[in-house]
């Protein structure tokens, strides 16, 4: 029992040596200035939040499986309640970060389409010029 312990608690540290040593290793990378695009796109490059929690989760979901294979492998079972808990989180997360960009996305439209949001007004078309003849008629 002890033994067991012993081993759980040299693991959680370990798995948390890694985190940080990847967190320092990624964090200088994800806040690297970037430069304008030439065509003006100003904002093309730039990652948002949303975009890095989603790598984040990627990489914890691959960690966590291959935790897992080896937890299976060494011991002949599988954490099934930690397995469910942690895609479950990982899900839930997703989920609500995919109804946040519904909802921007809808009130970005509707700001468009209302006339609450800045937009050009809608010009008359010139009255200077003659009609043209009907032809063919």
């Amino acid at each position: 029992m002890t033994g067991t312990v012993v081993v759980a608690a040299l693991a959680m540290a370990a798995g948390t040596a890694v985190g940080f040593l990847l967190c320092r290793i990624v964090w200088p990378r994800l806040y690297r200035p970037r430069r304008l695009q030439p065509d003006g796109g100003g904002d093309k490059g730039k990652m948002g939040v949303m975009d890095k929690v989603l790598i984040l989760e990627a990489v914890i979901l691959v960690a966590y499986t291959a935790a897992d294979l080896i937890v299976f492998w060494h011991t002949g079972s599988e954490p099934a309640t930690l397995t469910a808990c942690v895609f479950g989180v990982c899900g839930l997360e997703n989920g609500v970060m995919g109804w946040i960009k519904t909802n921007k996305d809808k009130a970005a439209e509707a700001a468009k389409t209302s006339g609450s949001g800045h937009q050009a007004a809608p010009m008359d078309p010139p009255t200077e010029r003659e009609e043209p003849p009907d032809v063919g008629l």
